[in-house]
């Protein structure tokens, strides 16, 4: 199976909040992940929200955006997707930056998105998206039990 991952999870991985352990558990496993480009100025957007309210260092900051692209094993780039994700965004009624990272899902064959924000993922079950979709627990819950290998 391989994994698109939001930048909602990628910033778990180098801050310790709620998730941060599922969240680095699936960068350290041997599935593949893969991202939209978005996922750069977007992670680098949270960090900076985070330096900015004090609560993580610029330099930790620096060091997360230099490692962010060592995870992925494809990029994939926007452009390929923003027709797809602009038409499912009006569907849902959310943003075409989430949306992007569900393109991508929808276009690799093989592929779930795993992210926290728990509106958008409900959003995207209710408009038939579900197997397209997991919480960071659900594909947590899958490395646990192995569940990935078999699908993958």
């Amino acid at each position: 199976m391989i994994f698109v991952v939001d930048a909602s999870v990628a910033v778990l991985w180098f801050v310790e909040e709620p998730g941060h352990r599922k969240a680095v558990a699936i960068a350290e496993n041997p599935n593949r992940l893969i991202a939209p480009d978005l996922i750069f100025p977007e992670v680098g957007n949270v960090l900076r929200r985070k330096v900015r309210s004090g609560l993580i260092a610029e330099s930790q900051a620096m060091i997360s955006i230099q490692n962010l692209g060592r995870a992925f094993t494809r990029i994939i780039p926007s452009q390929a997707l923003i027709d797809d994700a602009f038409a499912m965004a009006s569907r849902l009624d959310h943003s075409a930056y989430d949306v992007v990272y569900l393109a991508c899902a929808l276009r690799e064959p093989g592929s779930v998105l795993v992210t926290i924000d728990e509106k958008f993922r409900a959003k995207a079950i209710n408009a038939g998206f579900g197997a397209h979709i997991l919480s960071l627990e659900a594909a947590h819950a899958r490395f646990e039990t192995g569940q990935e290998d078999r699908n993958g």
